[in-house]
């Protein structure tokens, strides 16, 4: 029996997201019950084997999905092109891959620069690793500047 809750937050670690997330911004995400449920242009939080603490990326990929990187740096999806108008695209991609079994397939929005797939020990995240999907930005933090409103 799963005792955990439905929902926890979790905080932005890096700016791979951006401009959708910023570093240091707090989300709130429910809980993954399985990977069925889960759909394509979501935002991912989930655990690599190079790091503990919790990633958040947007899932590009399900199990058998085949993906091909075109030379614009548009992500070709089960033979249709990808509409992502969050991504900054990258010529850094190339090739084609089908997701394995029980794994999905995530990248970075600023795709030109992000701490990726590219660069794990595994290019793929096992389904057992996704922790949750982003439901809400709650607010940036920490707070930086500060000021007061009112005397």
């Amino acid at each position: 029996m799963d005792i955990r809750p439905a929902a926890f937050m979790t905080v932005v670690r890096s700016d791979a997201m951006r401009p959708a997330l910023e570093e240091g911004d707090v989300l709130l995400a429910s809980r993954v019950r399985g990977v069925k449920r889960l759909r394509r242009g979501e935002i991912l939080v989930f655990r690599v084997p190079d790091d503990p603490k919790p990633r958040v990326r947007r899932m590009i990929a399900l199990a058998g999905d085949h993906v091909r990187f075109a030379e614009d740096g548009v992500v070709v999806l089960n033979g249709e092109p990808l509409f992502e108008p969050y991504a900054r695209r990258s010529r850094a991609f190339r090739g084609s891959f089908t997701v394995p079994a029980d794994r999905v397939f995530v990248l970075g929005d600023r795709r030109d620069d992000a701490h990726d797939p590219r660069r794990w020990r595994e290019s793929f995240v096992p389904a057992g690793e996704i922790l949750g999907v982003a439901r809400t930005r709650l607010f940036p933090w920490p707070i930086t500047a500060t000021r007061v409103l009112a005397r």
